[in-house]
């Protein structure tokens, strides 16, 4: 019997969120030039445990083959790999498919400024890649580092600090 993957967040202010699924994007989010920023692989690892865990990319600078096994066999994170065309819009059909309301995202591009607005929470990091105006504007948390961004769901007393109203 498998257990239900869940992180429910039951805010002061009468806010209740019931997260299931994270969406993330991989190059600028996750990666730096292509190589995964230090310290996400065992955040990714411990996130597993507790969310449905789907990367999301374009691979724009061909990496995904060497990252796929640290990924998905070390991390137990799942793995989409864009068609080329409107990659903006396959993402929001991808978080449409999962469900709205029970998933969040993360990114910092262009192509990932529609999920973050309809997706429960849509974070934008703000890394060394930079981050679309689009994709900041889309959000309703913005980090300078991935690392912070994973751990908001790891100590989610940061979270409802952040979201409270």
């Amino acid at each position: 019997m498998s257990s239900v993957k869940q992180i429910e967040l039951d805010l002061p202010c009468g806010l209740f969120y019931d997260i299931s699924n994270l969406i993330l994007d991989l190059n600028g989010t996750l990666t730096v030039d292509g190589q995964l920023v230090e310290g996400v692989v065992p955040r990714l690892k411990e996130l597993s445990k507790l969310l449905n865990v789907y990367v999301l990319t374009a691979d724009t600078h061909q990496t995904l083959d060497g990252l796929t096994n640290e990924l998905r066999d070390d991390c137990g994170v799942n793995i989409h790999c864009l068609e080329s065309g409107r990659g903006d819009l396959q993402k929001l059909a991808f978080l449409e498919k999962l469900g709205r309301e029970q998933t969040v995202a993360i990114g910092n591009g262009c192509n990932d400024a529609l999920m973050l607005k309809e997706a429960a929470i849509g974070i934008c990091v703000i890394g060394k890649e930079g981050a679309s105006i689009d994709a900041l504007t889309s959000s309703r948390i913005v980090f300078l580092d991935i690392r912070d961004a994973l751990d908001i769901f790891l100590k989610r007393n940061r979270l409802i600090a952040t979201l409270r109203k």
